[in-house]
């Protein structure tokens, strides 16, 4: 699932690196804040495309960095696993694959992965552009973007958080409710650039 508003070159990059995607076994769903007639246009033809590829945006504009849509998306979701994401991020075309080996390996309840951010001082780390970011199941150290959870878990935290640190709140949410015994895997390979 995936929230988007505007910055249409890069919706389509992140719509594309989903279809190129070496696994099957997946569904998105693209939510735009507020109505734009752009975003159905572009969206339509994709959902034309494929048929795994939903769209839809909320009567109005809530500006809390998606996550009034991420709270609505983790209500409709479906499948045994939630990722969270932006409509601006792209994936490597072996994500799914990756992640797939990788709940069939462990049964994990979360599988993280590594990534790269496109601007500098990801989660206020002294640290340049398009450098190694290391991920942890911890605050400042995860993005919502790079994990996958199982769903009945996603769904059983929420997203009640808004403001910009809402990503760490929702994974310590996820924790909380396995009462703090999360089964997290890591894969330890880049497979998210972060806009």
């Amino acid at each position: 699932m995936a929230v988007a508003y505007r910055r249409f070159g890069l919706l389509k990059a992140f719509v594309q690196s989903i279809l190129n995607q070496t696994a099957d076994g997946w569904t998105l769903h693209v939510m735009h804040d507020g109505p734009d007639e752009e975003f159905d246009r572009i969206m339509e033809a994709y959902a034309r495309e494929d048929g795994r590829v939903r769209y839809s945006h909320t009567p109005v504009r809530h500006n809390d960095y998606g996550h009034t849509l991420r709270d609505e998306g983790l209500r409709a979701a479906t499948g045994d696993y939630v990722l969270l994401t932006n409509g601006d991020n792209y994936y490597i075309p072996r994500a799914i694959e990756y992640l797939a080996g990788a709940v069939r390996q462990t049964d994990a309840d979360a599988v993280i992965f590594d990534m790269i951010h496109s601007h500098e001082r990801p989660g206020g780390r002294p640290q340049a552009a398009y450098n190694f970011f290391e991920t942890a199941y911890r605050r400042l150290s995860i993005d919502i973007g790079a994990a996958i959870v199982r769903r009945e878990l996603a769904a059983a935290a929420g997203f009640r958080d808004k403001t910009h640190d809402a990503d760490a709140t929702y994974f310590e949410d996820v924790a909380r409710v396995r009462n703090g015994a999360l089964g997290i895997a890591k894969i330890h390979r880049v497979m998210l650039v972060h806009n």
